[in-house]
């Protein structure tokens, strides 16, 4: 390896730790090691010509290209553009992915990165909410609810890193100390919707300990997050239970009386999915189209069949409802598909591990099984609130796709050196 491949591989690492160390940490923190990704891919781009891509890496590619066109189309009518930006970043990010996924990326450097990254978060999320003396959720430097998700998915990846890797007996309970660190900041964060999908995050690490053989280790690692959960709910215990207790009374006061409830946080979600279900009914085939769902808003405003609330974002509350009123039925498959192919890809088969050296198979796990968090995660954020509306999802998302892909790429070739 000449001093240049040394070069770009040093600077793809440093990137994807930044990636994931800087992403709640400051402002548009996920910015950097994207931008660095970039630019360290297109340095080292030669390889596009040097070796063969191989399918899956083609598959994520094509399906960033189709992602990023389908959300630059209005769908308003033929050839309409939406006013988003989010085209040239998916057709960037697959370029990244294209050539990083060649050149690889380190296990160390993406665990690094979640680590400090889940504990950059508490230490946004403790300062704003103590320090400062706001009293509020935490806001990191998105919003709650962003900042809430992204930091609960470090958190939980890190607990991967934990359980399923082989290293260290300290490194291993920095791992565990880190994703505690990332939970709480969610906690901060007063994200419900986060907390909701929590559960369905740990079932599947459960699942896949029980699986692999993990089972003693399962279950002491089930009590280890059970008493590293309990103390983090401890920590903010008086606003956990308010912002539990709040939901309930909400959905309540909007069941008895929707139009004086609809906006409140719990009421305005719910307001929104009624108006876009009945929206979605009309034109389940085509949609309605970026400005046209507005536009239907509007009416329905107009005619007292809805809240005037609904007209006040851009989106209903739910990537799945947003996406098929706005896309139609072409949107819906995409964006499952969206989710799925990376899950498919990600996800640690037996068949996938068996074919891997038996000194990179811990490795292989943790990192498969914490990249697989990413797509689920998102799928269950996206019930209460459309990640892909904001900036910091989308990014964070593509180039967490981008890094973890890499990151697997470079465990199977050096497995087969071996």
């Amino acid at each position: 390896m000449n001093t240049f491949d040394k070069i770009v591989g040093r600077g793809l690492d440093v990137c994807a730790f930044l990636l994931f160390g800087l992403s709640l940490a400051i402002p548009s923190g996920y910015s950097y090691g994207s931008v660095g990704l970039l630019l360290f891919a297109i340095l080292g781009c030669k390889v596009l010509w040097q070796q063969k891509i191989k399918y899956p890496t083609l598959a994520l590619v094509g399906l960033l290209l189709w992602m990023g066109l389908l959300w630059w189309l209005s769908f308003d009518g033929w050839w309409m553009w939406a006013k988003t930006d989010n085209g040239m970043k998916y057709a960037l990010a697959a370029l990244t992915l294209a050539v990083v996924a060649v050149w690889g990326v380190s296990r160390q450097a993406i665990q690094g990165g979640l680590a400090f990254g889940a504990l950059a978060a508490l230490g946004v999320a403790f300062y704003q909410f103590k320090v400062v003396g706001w009293w509020n959720p935490a806001l990191g430097y998105t919003n709650s609810i962003q900042f809430g998700g992204i930091a609960v998915f470090m958190g939980l990846a890190c607990w991967c890193f934990a359980l399923f890797g082989k290293q260290h007996s300290f490194m291993q309970a920095l791992m565990w100390l880190a994703g505690a660190c990332g939970v709480s900041a969610a906690l901060l964060a007063g994200t419900r919707g986060a907390w909701v999908v929590v559960p369905l995050l740990l079932l599947v690490m459960l699942y896949l300990a029980l699986r692999n053989g993990l089972g003693r280790w399962a279950l002491g690692a089930g009590f280890v997050a059970v008493l590293l959960g309990g103390g983090a709910v401890l920590l903010n215990s008086e606003n956990f239970e308010h912002r539990i207790a709040l939901a309930v009374a909400e959905v309540q006061q909007y069941m008895h009386s929707p139009q004086q409830a609809a906006e409140t946080s719990v009421g305005h979600r719910l307001e929104h999915w009624r108006v876009v279900i009945r929206m979605i009914a009309e034109k389940p085939w085509t949609g309605w189209g970026a400005e046209g769902v507005m536009e239907g808003k509007k009416d329905l405003v107009a005619h007292g069949l809805a809240h005037p609330s609904v007209v006040e974002l851009g989106h209903a509350h739910n990537e799945i409802l947003d996406m098929w009123s706005k896309r139609g039925a072409l949107g819906l498959l995409s964006l499952l598909v969206f989710y799925m192919l990376p899950l498919c890809l990600f996800w640690p088969t037996k068949k996938r591990l068996m074919q891997v050296h038996d000194a990179f198979r811990a490795d292989a796990l943790s990192l498969r099984t914490a990249a697989s968090l990413l797509p689920l995660a998102y799928f269950g954020y996206g019930w209460t609130q459309v990640f892909f509306a904001h900036n910091s999802g989308n990014m964070f998302y593509l180039f967490g796709l981008v890094v973890f892909w890499a990151g697997i790429q470079q465990i199977e070739r050096k497995s087969d050196k071996s």
